[in-house]
């Protein structure tokens, strides 16, 4: 292990390994506490069986195909989580771009735009034409 990658990958393969035998013997330790350990189990598998054998091979091989194609579903997938990304990334991007650059008011734009202190300041304006009083003086209560 010389590199980070490699490290990580030793690492990651450890991981998932102790997860599956965890979870493995969390099943097997819950069945062995049953009055009857394995007995759903197996009772499940001989359901699964059965139902399979009364199928036929009609449903039974388009069943083994998809199995088959799971690769190939794999690789396709694998092809296009770039491609899901990077519409992903320009959705979010285009959705910003639109946001900032529609004509509509909203308050963040209007913060940095400097637009609600000019508000505030006409409505100074405005407030201090109304203490006026009818000579053209200000009231200085």
């Amino acid at each position: 292990m010389h590199t980070l990658f490699d490290f990580m990958s030793s690492v990651n393969v450890v991981q998932y390994g102790l997860s599956l035998l965890f979870i493995v013997g969390f099943i097997v330790f819950c069945e062995v506490l049953k009055p009857k350990p394995f007995a759903g189990l197996v009772k499940a598998v001989t359901e699964d069986i059965g139902f399979i054998r009364a199928q036929g091979t009609a449903r039974f091989v388009p069943l083994l195909r998809n199995i088959a194609m799971a690769p190939f579903y794999a690789i396709i997938y694998v092809l296009f989580v770039p491609v899901l990304f990077v519409q992903g990334i320009t959705e979010a991007l285009g959705r910003s771009v639109g946001t900032v650059t529609s004509a509509g008011w909203s308050p963040v734009r209007a913060y940095f735009t400097g637009r609600k202190r000019a508000k505030k300041a006409k409505r100074a304006e405005k407030t201090e034409e109304a203490n006026q009083d009818t000579t053209g003086h200000t009231n200085q209560d």
